[in-house]
């Protein structure tokens, strides 16, 4: 018994099957690309949270202008109120403390409200560091222990560093 095959002419494939296959294997390639450049490229040096990220607002000559007025107005206030005998040394010490801090805020957006001495001293803030050892150690001290420095000279002290804050 005798068979006979015949043969099919062989399968064409449409041009378009051909184009999507080539689309398909670019985006394969593009992946693998960027995703070997993220794992092997050349790494960001990372920026230090602290190292005066200042906002473009607290940049403006403006605005550190009025913050400046803003907290030397109140400097004076207290100088006056310590005069006066309203607030006693400790009390008016304890509030210059706030007032800097608060500046220091204002003006760079570091929190340095609830950061100690030594967190202070690491960020490396010009006059910042030496006008709070001026009232550290009065912030703190018992009521009875004798206190050093007068507090309407720390007051201008404070005054002079927020002028000339730049």
């Amino acid at each position: 018994m005798e068979t006979t095959v015949t043969l099919r002419p062989p399968f064409e494939y449409s041009p378009w099957v051909f184009l999507v296959g080539i689309a398909i294997f670019a985006a394969f390639l593009a992946l693998v690309i960027w995703s070997l450049s993220k794992i092997i490229g050349p790494r960001k040096k990372k920026v230090e949270k602290n190292k005066f990220n200042v906002s473009p607002i607290r940049r403006n000559i403006g605005y550190q202008y009025i913050v400046k007025e803003k907290y030397i107005a109140q400097i004076q206030l207290l100088d006056r109120k310590y005069r006066n005998g309203k607030i006693n040394q400790r009390e008016g010490f304890q509030t210059l403390s706030l007032l800097i801090r608060g500046f220091v805020h204002d003006i760079t957006g570091i929190n340095v409200e609830t950061a100690t001495m030594r967190d202070v001293k690491k960020l490396g803030i010009r006059y910042l560091d030496k006008l709070m050892e001026e009232y550290y150690v009065p912030e703190f001290a018992e009521d009875g222990r004798a206190i050093s420095r007068e507090l309407s000279e720390s007051c201008a002290t404070a005054v002079g560093v927020i002028r000339s804050w730049t």
